[in-house]
């Protein structure tokens, strides 16, 4: 089996890698900001224990700070009651904010998600954040592309060479094909711009 040289292999993996946490990102099914412990709705609860909203108003678009910051204000009051009263007051500020900032990036609000259902390749992308340090986490997703890329081809090219022996041992590497072109394509279309977040 040949590889490629070291610094090239390493720079078309890391592009690739790349392509493929923006990928696992832009998937709305992996979407965590409108989740329970995702980063808009951890910072409102502290916003909401402090009573300074500042904090969360850079996850909204300037022309919903004074309706978001409205709403922090009532919230901030009702919690005042306690209870149920509290719980109702925080879903309500939560919703409205996850909402605005929802809609910023064009994507629907759907609800606030449960806790423990983010996605994990985006737990290690919000940990590299908070440690100021990322290469452990590309490492891992350079490995788990490269093992993904590897595998579609190898399997691909095991096909090919039995394709034309008859019609379904040919159908067997068209969906090999199919598979392996269009992973390998959708990297590329997110190395070449042509996805983003919430699309």
């Amino acid at each position: 089996m040949t590889y490629l040289r070291l610094p090239l292999r390493k720079t078309l993996l890391a592009l690739a890698a790349s392509s493929a946490l923006t990928l696992a990102l832009a998937a709305p099914a992996m979407a965590h900001c409108d989740a329970l412990d995702g980063p808009v709705i951890s910072e409102a609860r502290i916003a909401l224990e402090s009573g300074d909203v500042t904090p969360v108003l850079k996850w909204v678009p300037a022309a919903d700070e004074a309706r978001i910051t409205s709403t922090f204000e009532k919230a901030r009051e009702v919690r005042q009651n306690g209870g149920s009263a509290q719980e109702l007051a925080d879903q309500q500020f939560f919703a409205e904010l996850v909402e605005s900032h929802r809609a910023s990036e064009g994507a629907p609000f759907t609800g606030i998600k449960p806790a423990g259902k983010i996605d994990p390749v985006v737990q290690l992308a919000d940990k590299a954040l908070e440690e100021g340090e990322i290469n452990a986490f590309l490492a891992r997703i350079v490995e788990k592309f490269e093992h993904n890329a590897r595998s579609a081809f190898e399997a691909t090219l095991a096909a090919k060479q039995q394709a034309d022996n008859d019609p379904e041992r040919g159908r067997v590497f068209v969906d090999h094909y199919v598979h392996y072109v269009h992973y390998l394509e959708d990297v590329h279309n997110v190395i070449a711009g042509n996805s983003g977040h919430g699309h």
